[in-house]
């Protein structure tokens, strides 16, 4: 049995067309897209993104090298037009994936799909956030929206595409953890969200079908994510040798300074090291920015949108669940600030993902 999840009566607000929406929402796309392509890149920043696209297997297994050895199968040593054109395809990627979920949103044809739609052509978590950032785990965020795709469509929410969707996971894992930490969970949220839809549960707990179904996504979900971060845990640190030998494969881009090269013999404790030797001012002006970002789409989304992603764990039988997953929520975002010093960011990788996952549920 596939649970779907549950519909809303349509409510076409009054005054609104989805032509008039479609459009507004193109014109917040486009200026997103311009004021993207305008901001020039710091010669830092390009130097520090190319480097994500540059790190392989060529000297042994290695943390975010998955991507890299796939463009070295493919040129070699790549060419820097080689290097930024394949990033221009991870930010373009994400953009389309995030018009998709627009487009959608706007064919439901419900003030709140309208008001999402909105969101997420104006949030500078989404398309403004991925054109400065260019880096390779982006893809995370369309797979995120793919998974949604497929999962709310009547019919197309097998077993398979959990399997399918756990491994793609797990391979973008390789391309950088922070994945483990912040698409993982809100795919699992989603997933769950799908999953709990349609189920009446009872005081004592869900039906044992929607039980099991909802055990076996999860678990396809997360598995291939858990095991390569346990592979990235425990052999995924070069030395400093590797990492030398690296740099050198690359010589053609003639780095200097502060490359990603820098940080991939870094261990757990000497990322919190890191963080913890930020600027105390630093770490309370970047955390009020985040905190203010967030305050702002919450705050739309609690007068314009709805269903939230937790109505479908306020009942008794789902809130051991919805509990299960905020604190997972909660833990993972804080090894993620605890672990890595790039705060704004993680705010607006975790905020893709959550606006991602709040449109699939109104949808």
């Amino acid at each position: 049995m596939t649970a779907t999840p549950a519909r809303r009566p349509s409510v076409t607000p009054k005054g609104w067309t989805p032509g008039g929406i479609r459009i507004f929402a193109l014109l917040l796309v486009s200026f997103e897209v311009a004021q993207g392509l305008l901001d020039p890149i710091l010669p830092g920043n390009l130097r520090f993104t190319q480097s994500y696209y540059l790190v392989t297997y060529h000297h042994g297994f290695v943390r975010r090298g998955l991507l890299g050895e796939g463009l070295h199968l493919l040129f070699g040593v790549p060419t820097p037009t080689e290097v930024n054109g394949s990033f221009d395809l991870v930010v373009l990627l994400a953009v389309v994936a995030v018009v998709v979920a627009i487009e959608l949103l706007i064919r439901r044809g419900t003030s709140s799909a309208y008001a999402m739609a909105i969101l997420l052509a104006a949030s500078p978590f989404t398309i403004d956030f991925f054109i400065v950032d260019r880096r390779p785990d982006l893809l995370a965020l369309a797979l995120l929206v793919a998974l949604g795709v497929v999962v709310t469509r009547p019919g197309r929410a097998q077993f398979l595409w959990f399997v399918a969707f756990g491994l793609g996971f797990g391979a973008l894992v390789l391309v950088h953890e922070d994945v483990i930490l912040v698409e993982v969970p809100w795919a699992l949220v989603l997933a769950a969200a799908v999953t709990v839809g349609t189920d009446s549960p009872s005081e004592t707990g869900m039906d044992m079908t929607t039980r099991r179904l909802l055990t076996a996504r999860l678990a396809a979900l997360a598995a291939p994510p858990l095991l390569a971060t346990v592979a990235l845990l425990a052999y995924g640190l070069p030395s400093s040798t590797r990492v030398a030998a690296l740099e050198s494969d690359v010589s053609r881009f003639h780095f200097h300074g502060n490359t990603v090269f820098s940080y991939l013999p870094d261990s757990i404790a000497s990322s919190v090291r890191l963080v913890g030797a930020i600027p105390g001012r630093a770490k309370v002006e970047t955390l009020l920015l985040g905190f203010v970002l967030i305050a702002l789409s919450a705050a739309w989304i609690v007068r314009w949108v709805s269903p939230l992603p937790w109505s479908r764990f306020v009942t008794p039988g789902h809130r051991v669940l919805g509990a299960a997953l905020a604190s997972l929520l909660v833990v993972t975002t804080g090894i993620l600030f605890t672990t890595g010093f790039d705060w704004v960011r993680w705010f607006a990788d975790c905020g893709a993902a959550w606006l991602i996952v709040q449109a699939f549920v109104v949808l």
